[in-house]
């Protein structure tokens, strides 16, 4: 009885890995992960010197890993047995009993990076000064550091706030500066917060970003003679709220846990009620384009699955909005940005008459520098999440990628 059982089980492996290796070999290849957002491995190629160099077997473990069959499936049934086990991370993340999703705490501090980056802002202030612009510095509010209460207690919280004192402090005095992570602390209680932020994603709603542009406007108004505040379209009553309650919101978090994680969110953006965004000037990379196929996407398509890129602004190189109605009256705006800018990005148009984005994570290739000599602004407002120590998109005077 024992050898039919042993004989049975070795059958039935074999007859697994025969089964898996057909099954692989007869579905197609996946270019792109949806779930993982990234190009996923080619078939290796059969290459004589492939073979010679074991460039063969390195490419076949990449492809065969990626292209698994039902790999996304088998991987969320991993996170689901690995959650039922009571593991507190699960590839780096934390889903609490009301499935918020935060990453594990960061607890680095690269005194050294954000130094250099400090140092770095402070000489682009030197050198928009000598050309008569000033420069603004705005932190926007980083969910896992807003939101370490979404932790356990015995869970160590991370350094954000050590990293984010450390650079402002390093930061040349005499550049304006405002701090929107302690304003959120300061104002909001951690109910509050919650409604400001997405539970499955890592960036601020619609919500939060409204009271980041309330708070940008005046603040801006407080620190620049001569920016003219459009105080009626601060008010809530100049916008109405659309939202898209028969869609599923795919959360940059969630995408991690391979969509493991079900819950629902509000899926809103503010359009204003005295007028239409139709009405601004956009150009999208250099190119006029409708408002409709940059900003709120998902109000516009039939498309099941929204995104916080389709709620909002996708990032791109360069986002110019034009604002007629304050021409004459309104000022040239350049923001460098990172995604939490794409919430408000139209939100700010209205405060503008020219506002444009460039994102230094899509313009490797040109300098920042070159790119502000070759155009006319006001002002330029530096406005990165609770703030980022990656060097590369400090990188002012030259291009990232040479």
């Amino acid at each position: 009885m024992k050898k039919l059982t042993n004989l049975f089980i070795s059958i039935s492996f074999i007859g697994f890995i025969i089964g898996i290796g057909i099954f692989a070999g007869v579905t197609p290849a996946k270019e792109t992960s949806y779930i993982e957002n990234r190009s996923l491995a080619p078939p290796p190629s059969l290459e004589k010197g492939k073979f010679v160099n074991g460039g063969f077997m390195e490419d076949f473990e990449s492809f065969f890993t990626d292209q698994f069959p039902l790999r996304d499936t088998w991987l969320k049934a991993y996170l689901n047995t690995q959650e039922a086990l009571g593991k507190t991370f699960l590839l780096g993340y934390y889903v609490s009993e009301e499935n918020w999703i935060t990453k594990e705490p960061d607890h680095s501090f690269p005194a050294d990076a954000l130094t250099d980056g400090a140092e770095k802002v402070t000489s682009l202030h030197h050198t928009l000064k000598e050309k008569g612009i000033e420069l603004y510095y705005i932190n926007t509010p980083h969910k896992v550091s807003n939101m370490q209460f979404l932790l356990p207690d015995y869970i160590e919280r991370g350094s954000y706030d050590r990293v984010r004192h450390h650079f402002l402090t390093s930061l040349n005095k005499n550049i304006p500066k405002l701090d929107m992570v302690d304003l959120f602390n300061e104002t909001f209680t951690h109910k509050e917060m919650k409604e400001l932020f997405y539970k499955t994603d890592h960036h601020w709603n619609a919500q939060g970003a409204f009271h980041g542009y309330t708070w940008i406007s005046e603040w801006l108004d407080s620190e620049r003679d001569s920016f003219t505040l459009q105080p009626d379209r601060l008010n809530k009553d100049h916008f109405q709220k659309q939202c898209l309650p028969g869609k599923d919101f795919v959360g940059s978090y969630n995408r991690q846990l391979y969509l493991s994680v079900e819950t629902k969110e509000k899926k809103c953006a503010y359009f204003p009620t005295n007028h239409s965004y139709e009405d601004f000037v956009v150009e999208a990379n250099g190119k006029v384009v409708d408002y409709e196929s940059v900003f709120g996407r998902a109000f516009h398509t039939n498309e099941k699955r929204v995104y916080y890129s389709t709620l909002y602004t996708k990032d791109l190189r360069e986002l110019k909005i034009t604002n007629p109605a304050l021409k004459g009256q309104g000022e040239k705006a350049l923001v460098i940005k990172d995604s939490y800018a794409n919430a408000l990005s139209f939100l700010l148009a209205e405060q503008f008459y020219e506002t444009t984005y460039y994102d230094p994570r899509y313009n490797k290739d040109r300098a920042l520098i070159d790119y502000i000599e070759n155009h006319d602004f006001d002002l330029v407002i530096l406005m990165y999440n609770d703030p980022a120590s990656d060097g590369a998109i400090y990188e002012f005077g030259k291009p990232i990628e040479p």
